[in-house]
C-alpha cells in the first residue's frame, strides 16, 4: 500500500492575507477631534480653576508692603496685577518692572527668584508670575514690592496653580491621543506588509 506523503509547505495552500479594515480611519480621525475637545476642555477648566484660586490671594497696591501668614512651608508666587499694558511704559495698571522684596517671620531677608509666568485672568485684570520664594517656615512673612513712576497695579501673593492647570498638559494630552490614532493606522499597515513580503509573490497556476 503506498504511503501518501504530506504536502510540502510549498504545495499548501497559502491563507489569504486581510488587509486592514478601513474602519481604523474613522477611529483615528474620531481620536483627532477628541484630542483636540480633550485638549480645550482641560485648558478651559485649568483656567477657570487658576480665577478661581487667584481670587483668594493676598494683594497689596504698588508700591506696598504687605504681611503674609503662612502656616505651613510651601514655595509661594507673587504675580502683578492690572489691565493689558499696550503702550509700555506709558501704561497705568501694570506693575513692569516689578522689584520684591521678601523678610521672614524673624526680619531675615528671604531669597526671590525672579520668573516670567505663570498666568491667569479675573474679569477683566491680568495677572502674571514675577517672582517666588520659599516659605521655610511658619509665621508671618513681609512681602514689599516697588516699580517705576507708571505703576498703578497691585501684587497678589498666592501658592501654586494645581500642576494640571499648566498649559502644557493641555498640548501634551492632545499630542498623546493623536499619537494613538496614527499609532492604529501605521501599525496594522506595516504589519500586513510585513505578512505580504514573508509570503512572497502570488502563485500562477
Amino acid at each position: 500500500m503506498a504511503v501518501r506523503e504530506s504536502p510540502t509547505e510549498a504545495e499548501r495552500p497559502k491563507q489569504p492575507l486581510r488587509k486592514p479594515r478601513r474602519s481604523r480611519y474613522l477611529l483615528a480621525a474620531l481620536l483627532a477631534v477628541g484630542g483636540v475637545a480633550l485638549a480645550l476642555g482641560i485648558a478651559l477648566g485649568g483656567g477657570q480653576a487658576k480665577s478661581d484660586q487667584a481670587e483668594g490671594f493676598a494683594r497689596v497696591a504698588v508700591p506696598g508692603v504687605l504681611t503674609l501668614h503662612v502656616d505651613h512651608a510651601t514655595t509661594y508666587y507673587v504675580y502683578s496685577e492690572g489691565t493689558a499694558c499696550l503702550d509700555y511704559p506709558n501704561c497705568h495698571g501694570q506693575l513692569y518692572p516689578v522689584t520684591v522684596k521678601v523678610s521672614g517671620p524673624a526680619g531675615d531677608p528671604v531669597k526671590v527668584e525672579l520668573i516670567h509666568g505663570p498666568t491667569y485672568r479675573i474679569g477683566g485684570m491680568e495677572g502674571g508670575g514675577v517672582a517666588k520664594f520659599d516659605a521655610a517656615t511658619t509665621g508671618n512673612y513681609r512681602v514689599a514690592a516697588s516699580t517705576g513712576p507708571y505703576s498703578e497695579g497691585l501684587i497678589a501673593v498666592g501658592e501654586a496653580f494645581p500642576g494640571w492647570t499648566q498649559d502644557w498638559v493641555a498640548v501634551l494630552a492632545m499630542i498623546l491621543m493623536w499619537a494613538v490614532g496614527i499609532l492604529i493606522i501605521v501599525v496594522p499597515i506595516v504589519i500586513y506588509d510585513r505578512e505580504r513580503r514573508a509570503a512572497g509573490p502570488p502563485r500562477v497556476r
